[in-house]
Parts: C-alpha cells; sequence; structure tokens
C-alpha cells in the first residue's frame, strides 16, 4: 500500500505518483501544488486517460498562467487543443479565486488557513 491516500490527493507529488503512467519518461509532470487545481485536474484526468495513448509532459505556470502539455493535439488535432486550452483556462481561474482568496483573507490580517497572522 502507498504511503500517499491517492483518494483524497493534494499534492502534486500524489497526482504525478498517481499518473505516473502516462506521464512522458523524465518530464516534469503536475508542479502547480494547490490543492483545489489538483483535484479538478484529476477529474479531468480520470475521462483523458480513458483515451489510448493519452500522455502528459507537465502541468505548470509559465508568467503566471497555466500550461499544459499533452499529447491531445497528436492524437485529436483539432480536439486535442481545444481541450487543453479548456483545462489551461479552468486552472487559470482557480489560480485566479485562490489569489483573491489569499489576499482578502490576508486584508483580515488572517494566513490561507484562516488563522490569525502573528505581528513580528
Amino acid at each position: 500500500m502507498s504511503p500517499y491516500n491517492l483518494k483524497n490527493m493534494r499534492t502534486n507529488k500524489e497526482f504525478n505518483i498517481r499518473y505516473k503512467k502516462y506521464l512522458v519518461y523524465n518530464s516534469l509532470g503536475m508542479q502547480i501544488d494547490i490543492p483545489s487545481v489538483i483535484v479538478y485536474v484529476d477529474e479531468v484526468f480520470n475521462d483523458l486517460i480513458q483515451i489510448p495513448g493519452f500522455l502528459y509532459t507537465e502541468i505548470i505556470t509559465q508568467h503566471g498562467l497555466a500550461k499544459v502539455r499533452t499529447n491531445l493535439q497528436e492524437l485529436m488535432p483539432f480536439a486535442g487543443r481545444i481541450l487543453e486550452q479548456e483545462l489551461e483556462e479552468k486552472i487559470n481561474f482557480i489560480l485566479k479565486v485562490e489569489y483573491e482568496l489569499e489576499n482578502r483573507l490576508r486584508s483580515l490580517n488572517l494566513d490561507k488557513d484562516g488563522k490569525t497572522i502573528q505581528p513580528v
């Protein structure tokens, strides 16, 4: 049994373990370590892995925007890029919401877990 509870995965390391079979060798894999992004991408990947030959190389942020790199364009030339773009847009939306929540909590002197920030 793996030391990771992959049913409730919350880290990029757990994501990459779950989808290791679909990760191109020596690739970065999931690099975004935000639980809400990981949960969302996990839901999407549950469907994408049903496509014969599906592989991914990386899911990263570059200049603050999500980048998803898979072989979907090769497997489905037109639809593959649309799927990647949709995934990137949804991840960007989640990242924006997370950023806004952190800023609002910070304005209330709370950390991302809702605990009071102690002055230094």
